[in-house]
């Protein structure tokens, strides 16, 4: 009998905590980009982005999602990605959790060193 309640109370515990587990960002690659301008298209009831994104050790790839909202031009998404093309989720993060090669490469002002 104490082994039917545990098996019982195991199988519920599973059944409730999937649903707070979000599938769209388990075992997905994660992927840092700045959210371009130029590159915006229109189709209807949503917004096509085309960029570059950078995995945690600063490897860049060419990544295209879609957002049912405009997003701001400037702002750091940190991209869900499956199966090595579909984004299935996005997040604004600030910008001291973005990789310093996507801040190196994507900034709009070149750096300017005086020269003695």
């Amino acid at each position: 009998m104490k082994r039917a309640w545990t098996i019982g109370g195991v199988v519920l515990v599973l059944i409730l905590g999937w649903q707070f587990i979000d599938t769209d960002r388990l075992f997905a690659d994660v992927y840092y980009t700045k959210v371009p301008s130029a590159n915006t298209t229109d189709q209807g009831k949503t917004h096509t982005y085309d960029t570059i994104g950078y995995d945690e050790d600063g490897k860049k790839r060419p990544i295209t999602f879609e957002a049912p909202t405009r997003l701001a031009e400037g702002d750091f998404l940190k991209l869900y990605v499956k199966d090595e093309r579909t984004v299935t989720a996005y997040e604004l993060v600030p910008e001291s959790e973005v990789p310093t090669r996507l801040k190196d490469e994507q900034t709009e002002q070149p750096v300017s060193i005086p020269l003695p």
